[in-house]
């Protein structure tokens, strides 16, 4: 619990960029996340071909949280540009490993295919009350495609509220043409009270794991999904409020 406890101190929106931290909110709190990517991606063909475009049209993902007690959270998350709805919870049994199951689905298309399992277990330590890293593995499938990949992340706390954050998601199973190869991440990151206001460059972490990771046809700069080894990234804003 202590542990815990140094962490909500030092990152009390509980996430690096994308990725939790691990550390679930406060007990018995509401919590409201919105993920914001602007659409055109920097570098991606043609994604300087509609400037206006580039400042309306966005990426973006809701989330309300609801804690219940230290250790335990639910949520609804709803993709209003993937037009996609998901449940998930978060259960932190010990102060450095919490699990993370989430289901997600189509709105306009209910099926199985369009139906994802996503499990997540999360490890995190904190060094000198200032660094924090964090690993998780997690696995995502609809039963007919299966997933593995590593998600990596580190936050540093730099005074007066500010900290910034880098992470990595490989996908280790489940490769193919249609797969992204690597997601990444960083962020500058600024807390007022339970106000939590984090800028980010990276891929389309607005969206859910299997937009994340699958990709029809060539990238274009509205790409849900973009190679980020081609240099595809987008810019984006995390708003996180605690209620």
């Amino acid at each position: 619990m202590n542990l815990l406890l140094l962490l909500v101190a030092a990152f009390p929106a509980q996430r690096f960029v994308n990725l939790p931290t691990g550390v679930l909110p406060e007990s018995h709190v509401w919590q409201v996340v919105v993920s914001h990517r602007f659409l055109p991606a920097l570098a991606a063909p043609g994604w300087n071909q509609d400037p206006l475009r580039a400042f309306t049209g966005a990426n973006v993902r809701v989330t309300i949280d609801k804690s219940l007690g230290d250790r335990v959270v639910v949520g609804v998350a709803d993709g209003i540009s993937s037009r996609e709805i998901g449940v998930h919870a978060a259960w932190a049994p010990s102060a450095w490993f919490t699990l993370y199951p989430e289901v997600n689905t189509h709105l306009y298309r209910i099926s199985l295919d369009s139906t994802w399992l996503v499990i997540g277990l999360n490890t995190h330590h904190v060094v000198d009350e200032r660094l924090a890293l964090a690993a998780q593995p997690r696995y995502t499938t609809n039963l007919k495609h299966h997933y593995l990949s590593l998600g990596l992340g580190a936050k540093v706390d730099l005074g007066a509220g500010y900290s910034a954050g880098l992470e990595a998601e490989p996908v280790l199973v489940g490769r193919d043409s249609t797969t992204r190869q690597l997601a990444v991440s960083i962020a500058a990151e600024k807390q007022v009270g339970w106000h939590d206001f984090a800028i980010s460059l990276g891929t389309s972490r607005g969206q859910t794991a299997p937009a994340l990771f699958r990709s029809y046809g060539p990238p274009t700069a509205y790409s849900d999904v973009l190679d980020v080894l081609k240099g595809y990234l987008r810019v984006g804003f995390n708003l996180s409020r605690k209620i």
